[in-house]
């Protein structure tokens, strides 16, 4: 998978938090967050793993590890590696 494929598959529709509580939309490098919050952006690969980087924090956190499985998108906190959004 590439940085580009990352982009279009998160480009294509908007997702919702597993528990149901914030609906998330990415569009032009942009998250936005149930419509209120507008967080710039940018995924880099680094040794073949995907990290999405909010230029503004995101529930105090700026940089995530993306795991893909199926349809759900998981944002892993780095520091402690566990889920912190599973979007569907």
């Amino acid at each position: 998978m590439t940085v580009n494929e990352i982009y279009t598959i998160l480009y294509s529709k908007s997702y919702y938090e597993k528990s149901g509580q914030h609906k998330f939309r990415f569009l032009n490098s942009s998250l936005f967050v149930d419509r209120r919050a507008n967080v710039p952006f940018v995924i880099h690969m680094l040794d073949g793993i995907f990290y999405l980087q909010a230029l503004q924090e995101i529930a105090n956190e700026s940089l995530f590890r993306i795991e893909m499985n199926g349809d759900e998108i998981m944002l892993h906190r780095l520091h402690d590696e566990t889920v912190h959004f599973t979007l569907v």
